[in-house]
């Protein structure tokens, strides 16, 4: 037996696999081009993002200016802002109270007596 050896030919294809083969070259570049563009379009994507989260407009609307009455008694702890409203931790003879107010108006909108067991 001899081993086949680069100086030997192939023989040529039948005409219908090399059209087989001719039209899966085809699709396999069709199917690389649209991974490609695929590709593409999420780094442009994620790059735009990017370049856009840093956009930190001020918010429509007049600024306001409130006063903020503290309604218990006691040393303030802990302040939180979530929106329009302002969450004030105070430490007074009562223990600690949570008060939260609206910001614009600067009403007191709830209040929280922290009692421990």
């Amino acid at each position: 037996m001899a081993d086949p050896t680069d100086d030997e030919r192939e023989a040529p294809l039948d005409p219908a696999i090399a059209r087989v083969q001719a039209r899966l070259k085809t699709m396999m570049l069709i199917a690389a081009g649209t991974l490609g563009i695929g590709l593409i379009a999420v780094f442009v994507a994620i790059a735009f993002r990017v370049a856009k989260s840093g956009d930190g407009a001020a918010p429509a609307g007049t600024p306001f200016q409130t006063l903020v009455e503290v309604a218990t008694p006691g040393t303030v702890v802990a302040t939180d802002v979530d929106g329009d409203r302002l969450s004030l931790t105070i430490e007074g003879p009562e223990g600690k109270v949570i008060e939260i107010h609206h910001l614009p108006s600067g009403k007191l909108i709830g209040r929280a007596v922290l009692l421990s067991k």
